[in-house]
């Protein structure tokens, strides 16, 4: 267990600095490409990204998660799986490049065709390095994962905005950056993957070897691909009967929020999926790496976006510019969207690691029947602070229904437990808005640039100061899991 206890928090390290650098990255193109796009411009950016989204999970096929999921795995099975993602690859481009024309007609926008002929490149790309780099995280190694993403992010990101500030290249220079990031991520993987004899694929495919991993990364592709369709189809409803204006408009807002969930949420659900995984048998132990995980996603996101609520009003115009005004609300109304979002990521790793990929399944379909309804009808009000609402109340209803219907199931019965670990954080975070917002009415006339600063710096000190009194035993826990002596977290 103690070199377990090691290999989590040197991980945990690594992917906390990838994450941050990534997520600054992402923080700047999305800033740069609002400020030169425009909502407009930006909506038909964020159809590419929902097409690119979406074909990224078929790529995988939930195989990284059974190949890491998998205790011990043969290089027969290795080997097969590898020429399963290959040729998947090849077929989600040949699927994309036709079905190119029906995509642009659905959403009324004719340039998306040649954008997503273009973008299915990537997915020929990628599935030559992918298997190596789940083998790396499967064995705890994120060393190399974290330089790779790195480099990654940073040419994406710069060529992507290089192509949009100097070149007008529009919403076309995600696609190029899409491409290029795609390229410097997989081949340093293929090559070293191809030169160690240990990771190299053999020419050999037996489909009875991984029909049982098969049918897990089908029930996880469901998983995902419901999900997908669950935190997208309000994005997707509101361009097909919004427009890409409005379109842009909720989804920069979208983007703003999510942005700790996707990038900074992360660097602890990726390590909880594979520390749950050694430890599924044990219900003790999960229920404990469950609500400390819980605990710390609350502690980290409550603050965030209760800060971010109440300087929305003053962010987003620094930032984007007074043409996008109209998303400071939907800003402030999705953050409690987000954070019972969440709230909801570790289960998934919890349900997966443990081999529930069923469970996931069936809840993930459940929703296709609910999100879709809810969006749609919030959205014929023609008002996208009401679509934020609906969605954010609902994801509000769906974290109790899924820790009664199933996640009580797997860890035990934990919920007094749990209810500290989520409202202790946003009791605190009330109080810190409550004093920001005086503060604020003090500073009425400085400028928005020292609001922020001023208000940002109080906002630290102010819930640091809660934290200090309050949660001194989670301080301490979480320093001693980044310093290697937390023992009897996981034991």
């Amino acid at each position: 267990m103690s070199s377990l206890k090691k290999k989590v928090a040197a991980s945990m390290k690594l992917t906390s600095l990838s994450m941050l650098i990534t997520s600054l990255l992402q923080i700047v193109q999305l800033v740069v490409l609002g400020r030169i796009l425009g909502p407009a411009v930006y909506g038909i950016l964020a159809l590419v990204q929902i097409v690119i989204q979406f074909a990224q999970m078929y790529m995988d096929m939930g195989l990284t998660d059974a190949i890491i999921q998998k205790e011990k795995i043969s290089k027969i099975q290795l080997s097969s799986l590898y020429w399963v993602s290959i040729f998947t690859g090849i077929g989600i481009f040949i699927l994309l490049f036709f079905a190119a024309p029906l995509l642009a007609s659905l959403f009324d926008h004719a340039e998306l065709k040649g954008m997503i002929q273009v973008v299915g490149i990537s997915f020929v790309i990628i599935p030559f390095g992918l298997q190596f780099q789940t083998i790396a995280s499967k064995n705890l190694e994120f060393s190399q994962i974290t330089k790779n993403e790195i480099a990654a992010s940073f040419i994406g990101v710069s060529l992507t905005i290089f192509l949009a500030a100097f070149m007008a290249a529009g919403a076309w220079s995600l696609v190029f950056g899409h491409i290029a990031s795609s390229l410097v991520r997989t081949v340093p993987w293929a090559v070293a993957g191809f030169r160690n004899p240990e990771t190299r694929p053999a020419l050999v495919f037996s489909w009875k070897s991984i029909t049982e991993l098969i049918v897990f990364g089908l029930y996880r592709l469901g998983t995902t691909t419901a999900n997908y369709f669950n935190t997208k189809i309000d994005q997707i409803i509101i361009g097909i009967l919004m427009g890409p204006q409005i379109l842009g408009i909720y989804s920069m807002a979208m983007n703003l929020i999510m942005q700790p969930i996707q990038k900074l949420n992360p660097m602890i659900t990726r390590v909880s999926f594979p520390v749950f995984a050694k430890i599924q048998q044990d219900q003790k132990r999960l229920q404990k790496a469950y609500l400390f995980i819980i605990q710390l996603i609350m502690t980290l996101n409550a603050p965030f976006f209760s800060g971010l609520i109440v300087l929305a009003p003053f962010l987003v115009p620094l930032l984007l510019g007074k043409e996008w005004t109209e998303a400071i609300v939907i800003v402030q109304i999705l953050c409690f969207y987000a954070l019972f979002r969440a709230l909801g990521n570790p289960s998934g790793s919890l349900f997966t690691a443990v081999g529930k990929v069923r469970w996931s399944f069936y809840w993930q379909l459940g929703l296709l029947f609910i999100v879709p309804v809810v969006v749609y009808f919030s959205s014929l009000t023609g008002e996208l602070a009401m679509v934020a609402l609906a969605m954010g109340l609902l994801r509000f209803v769906l974290f109790f229904i899924n820790y009664f219907s199933r996640i009580r199931l797997i860890i035990g019965n934990s919920f007094n437990e749990l209810m500290k670990s989520i409202f202790v954080p946003i009791f605190h975070s009330v109080v810190m808005i409550l004093l920001l917002q005086g503060l604020i009415g003090i500073l009425a006339k400085t400028n928005d640039i020292a609001i922020i600063l001023i208000s940002f710096c109080a906002g630290l000190l102010i819930y640091g100061f809660l934290m200090m009194m309050f949660q001194k035993k989670l301080l301490l826990e979480v320093k001693s899991f980044f310093i290697q002596k937390a023992e009897k977290r996981l034991a």
